[in-house]
């Protein structure tokens, strides 16, 4: 009996192990596709683009995989043809790294007082910071514009940035994972004699590592893939995100598409790659705070 559940127990962790990788085969799916067309030489992409979307020859987006002739032609038109793509990859990393920058020196100061300081309205503060998290984009937005328009930053960067700053999630990330440090360690630092501030630069961040790692990334990528902010706020085509010009290119569907798609997809992978244990354990253990 014993051998016999033992036996099924691995039979079922198999069958699950099988399909978490069928579900992440489907999600890589898509990136598999964006590479691969990205490596099509000229007749095969230009044969590739006439095809996409005849639905009435009972296929659509069909995949050539692996190209008959892989080239890098679109890869050296991107990086030597194409500036105005480059130009938006700037302002891509230029916008996510301020705006990550920001929020990691605003975000924790907040998150601390509303998991560990003691006044009058914590908790009404921190759930209006929470109802406010919870809104669309499409019901902020109009605010969002009268507000820049007031702070006459109509078509600038900080118009993107600032909102990232202050966006309220990472408020309530941080604070749930302060939550979970024990207030021993804060009142065995006060009787040390350290001040509230030095609590929270000596022991509060730095066991809150993981956490703040985590909103970094999470606050990147979020900077990384705006589309609705940039439309709404910005009218200079030089100050566009990678992101925006990506959807303007998509309609166009000019060949370096999908070599800039590859290139937007880089630096967060390579962040993922870097820090994905880190965010990982700051996901975690937010959850537990």
């Amino acid at each position: 009996m014993r051998a016999s559940s033992q036996r099924a127990r691995r039979r079922g962790r198999r069958l699950f192990s099988l399909f978490l990788w069928t579900l992440a085969g489907l999600f890589l799916l898509p990136l598999l596709y964006v590479a691969n067309a990205s490596l099509l030489g000229d007749w095969e992409l230009n044969l590739h683009l006439q095809e996409i979307g005849r639905y009435t020859d009972g296929y659509f987006l069909p995949l050539r995989f692996p190209p008959y002739e892989p080239s890098l032609g679109r890869y050296g038109e991107l990086f030597f043809r194409r500036p105005e793509v480059l130009q938006t990859f700037v302002n891509s990393c230029l916008y996510a790294l301020a705006a990550c920058a920001g929020m990691l020196g605003v975000a924790p100061l907040a998150a601390f007082a509303f998991a560990k300081l003691r006044f009058r309205l914590r908790e009404t503060l921190f759930y209006a910071y929470l109802f406010v998290m919870l809104l669309p984009y499409q019901l902020m937005g109009v605010g969002q514009y009268m507000a820049m328009y007031s702070l006459k930053l109509l078509d600038n960067p900080l118009a993107l940035i600032l909102p990232e700053i202050f966006a309220p999630f990472s408020v309530f990330f941080l604070r749930q994972y302060m939550r979970a440090i024990p207030d021993g360690v804060l009142e065995a630092a006060s009787l040390d004699g350290a001040s509230t501030l030095q609590q929270y630069a000596r022991v509060a961040l730095p066991m809150s590592r993981p956490a703040l790692v985590a909103c970094g990334l999470l606050a990147a990528a979020k900077c990384w893939n705006m589309i609705e902010q940039p439309v709404l706020l910005l009218e200079t085509l030089g100050k566009y995100p990678l992101s925006l010009y990506l959807h303007a290119m998509m309609g166009g569907r000019a060949p370096v598409f999908y070599a800039s798609c590859v290139l937007a997809l880089l630096p967060m992978a390579l962040l993922f790659l870097l820090y994905g244990d880190d965010l990982m354990e700051g996901i975690a253990q937010t959850e537990e705070g």
